[in-house]
């Protein structure tokens, strides 16, 4: 008996995660070079038609690997959220910490392709923003809302004091790696998360 129009192969899902798999590693190595659907292919060993036949377009294979890539974000933030039993100074020095430490490998190379994508297709921007970038923000508010309560800090807008933690953090991590500023005006990024810290905690102290 023939297969019903229309219907997957048993294997088609299997074969679906393993492309997946490999296309996702290829854009993290690309570091936001935003990569053709041909590249793509090659990377994953597969012809451009075999990544169409699973993800519609280039659109669809980013937007899946975004999806990928959103468990690794998942598993960071549940970690995030864990140094709520931290004081607030050692907490945050863990996390500024984690995230250098992390950014050379997949990290950076995770936010680096949502910039690129996002930059060249709102769409994709979108869905970088509400999938990976805000999720990350909002771990560092819930910290913030409780060190808040807890009378250690003074945070009126937890958003707000979130985007002043993270951002010049992230600024410099992309200034030293994808855009190879380590090479005309290296950073000592240690010295740099406490220095940052200290003004950040100094601002929004008690």
């Amino acid at each position: 008996m023939g297969r019903i129009p229309g219907a997957r192969n048993r294997d088609h899902d299997e074969a679906r995660s393993r492309l997946l798999q490999r296309v996702s590693q290829q854009m993290l190595a690309a570091g936001g070079s935003h990569p053709s659907l041909r590249t793509l292919a090659e990377g994953a060993g597969v012809d451009p038609g075999t990544l169409r036949h699973y993800f519609g377009d280039r659109r669809g294979v980013v937007q899946a690997a975004f999806g990928y890539l959103l468990q690794f974000g998942q598993e960071r933030q549940a970690w995030a959220k864990s140094l709520a039993e931290l004081p607030a100074r050692e907490a945050f020095k863990q996390l500024l910490e984690q995230v250098s430490a992390a950014w050379a490998g997949a990290l950076g190379g995770m936010h680096a392709v949502g910039f690129s994508e996002g930059m060249a297709d709102s769409e994709l921007g979108q869905l970088y923003v509400s999938a990976i970038l805000e999720p990350t923000l909002h771990s560092v508010e819930e910290l913030l809302i409780i060190f808040h309560a807890r009378g250690e800090l003074s945070v009126p807008d937890a958003r707000v004091a979130a985007l002043a933690l993270m951002s010049p953090l992230l600024l410099a991590l992309f200034h030293q790696h994808q855009l190879q500023g380590r090479r005309c005006r290296p950073l000592a990024l240690p010295s740099f998360v406490e220095q940052h810290l200290d003004g950040f905690l100094k601002g929004y102290s008690k």
